[in-house]
């Protein structure tokens, strides 16, 4: 670049523009790199050290016409720093590549994944939608994925079921969209006597949570299910029942509705605890927002104290809502059955 057109672009404001677009377009690049890597296992391959192109060929049988596009998948990993290439091969080299492929940090990887495949869908198509009246559906979503990146709030909840979950002494629950069931574990492991039952109303999910049930030797204790509380006949068998960051899969003006279904099946003095993002938010909240106004059956996201009034229109009492991270709309609604 000659002086003449570095002064016309700096004097134009152009330079600072292409400064910022630039890494705009880097973080995008990122984003979609890592979630392609991650749930496809490319990534995970190129962490125990280099492999050698032709290593990699074979391993992913990559038909020799594709073999360019391959190297140009790769190259970009190298330009965008998750990827290094050494005369051995190419290596997940990248921070963010190898903490995200940390069996650990499944939960983030899976966040990762939903950034670029679900929310980037929302976000882009939602003009499009809203001018033609099309509504998103659960089956644009990967309900696994969904489950697995939800347990990034697992902390949090956790340290909200001890709060209503005895440490020992019969106790039956009921959990409502049962996700990846990491929920019933906590309190299986909390109170060795504990049983539950967990609803789904994904069968993807379902399936994870029953995998993981019998993973985890619980089967005597924990029964998974495909289905619709809604659909299911009330029997006051519960000492508890809960309903993890799932309020908005029901629309705002079923809440109700739903939730005094759900008080006829606890026993007398049985509690609902209802875990949920709340309006108010970051950008996290307001694309769950987006999702929940804009798929078909579901609902906004509740504000506090309408989530509080709702939950004692259905029945309950002694009602609390709980801050769960300091500055964050993250929330659990306690409750009673009178």
């Amino acid at each position: 670049m000659n002086f003449r057109t570095f002064f016309a672009l700096l004097s134009g404001g152009q330079l600072k523009v292409l400064g910022t677009l630039g890494k705009v377009a880097r973080d995008y690049h990122r984003v979609a790199f890592l979630a392609a890597g991650l749930s496809s296992g490319w990534l995970q391959r190129l962490t125990s050290g280099p492999v050698a192109f032709d290593t990699l060929v074979a391993g992913l049988k990559i038909d020799r016409a594709m073999h360019d596009g391959l190297k140009a998948w790769l190259q970009l990993g190298v330009a965008l720093g998750e990827l290094g290439l050494t005369p051995d091969g190419y290596v997940a080299s990248g921070k963010i590549s190898r903490m995200f492929t940390d069996p650990k940090n499944d939960a983030a990887a899976a966040f990762v994944e939903e950034l670029a495949y679900l929310h980037n869908s929302l976000i882009t198509q939602a003009p499009e939608r809203l001018r033609n009246g099309q509504f998103f559906t659960l089956g644009d979503q990967d309900a696994r994925m969904i489950a697995r990146s939800s347990r990034l709030a697992e902390p949090f909840i956790c340290e909200a079921l001890a709060g209503v979950v005895p440490k020992n002494g019969p106790f039956n629950l009921l959990e409502i969209g049962c996700g990846a069931a990491a929920y019933i574990r906590a309190a299986a492991l909390r109170n060795p006597e504990l049983t539950a039952l967990g609803i789904d109303l994904q069968a993807g999910a379902a399936t994870l949570a029953t995998e993981n049930i019998a993973g985890w030797g619980l089967n005597s204790r924990v029964a998974i299910e495909v289905g619709d509380i809604r659909k299911r006949r009330a029997e006051a068998a519960f000492d508890l029942a809960t309903l993890h960051q799932n309020i908005y899969y029901f629309p705002v003006a079923e809440r109700v509705g739903l939730l005094s279904h759900v008080r006829s099946f606890l026993k007398k003095g049985g509690q609902v605890l209802l875990t949920t993002i709340c309006q108010g938010g970051g950008s996290t909240s307001a694309i769950l927002d987006l999702w929940g106004s804009m798929t078909a059956d579901c609902g906004r996201l509740p504000a506090p104290a309408e989530m509080v009034a709702q939950i004692e229109k259905a029945g309950f009492i002694d009602v609390t809502a709980t801050r769960l991270i300091p500055g964050e709309s993250f929330y659990s609604f306690a409750g009673t059955n009178r």
